[in-house]
């Protein structure tokens, strides 16, 4: 009587989580310790951020319905009274208060058994540490500044492409004369007009209306 062996079993796949697809980083001045957690768009109601001196724990829930959670057991001890934390465009950023100002952290986490003191020179001293090396003719670059304006233009770019969806969709649904309307007063009035009455539009040339407080430039000029 012959005897089948049973198929091997498949193998078990990885299964991405929250936390293994979201980043986070951390930098350190004089007096803060600063933790960003790269997460877009979230909702501020979404974010819970409890800070005590020698542990920050964070839950952020995900549109998706799954839940980002991270959890530091801190290398030094923080003053969670003077502690804060922003939710911005492009991440989460909390800036934990050194209860020893002046001790520079070797690791954010676990035992710390080598910190040494930092250069001191309070407000001077935070801006300085800010500013890393760079190889730039120009200096020193502060990415937390630049940072911050990445995520300003970042948002402002979603927005720009989310309005120009809107009109591709407009555009594509419309009548023949809303399309010729639409292109007439765009060109004409150099990109601060746009119309769907072609019956207005048809009637004569669509001038240039830039923003209030602001003057139209053209080449010639």
């Amino acid at each position: 009587m012959s005897s089948t062996a049973a198929a091997p079993a498949p193998a078990a796949q990885a299964i991405d989580t929250p936390q293994t697809k979201v980043r986070h980083e951390w930098y350190q001045t004089d007096s803060h310790v600063v933790v960003s957690i790269f997460i877009k768009k979230a909702a501020k109601d979404a974010v819970h951020v409890d800070i005590t001196p020698r542990a920050l724990s964070v839950a952020v829930d995900l549109p998706t319905g799954a839940q980002y959670t991270l959890e530091l057991d801190l290398a030094h001890a923080v003053d969670p009274a003077a502690s804060r934390h922003e939710v911005l465009g492009t991440k989460i950023e909390i800036s934990m208060a050194k209860a020893d100002v002046g001790l520079k952290w070797t690791v954010l986490e676990g035992e710390d058994t080598v910190a040494v003191p930092m250069a001191h020179g309070s407000a001077a001293f935070e801006s300085a540490a800010k500013s890393y090396p760079s190889s730039s003719k120009k200096g020193p670059k502060n990415w937390d500044k630049l940072s911050k304006e990445a995520a300003t233009e970042e948002d402002k770019a979603e927005g720009d492409q989310a309005l120009n969806s809107l009109f591709q969709k407009i555009y594509a649904n419309a009548s023949e004369d809303t399309r010729r309307a639409m292109i007439k007063s765009y060109v004409e009035s150099n990109g601060t007009a746009l119309s769907t009455n072609w019956d207005e539009v048809g009637k004569g040339k669509v001038e240039t209306k830039p923003p209030e407080g602001m003057e139209a430039k053209y080449y010639d000029q």
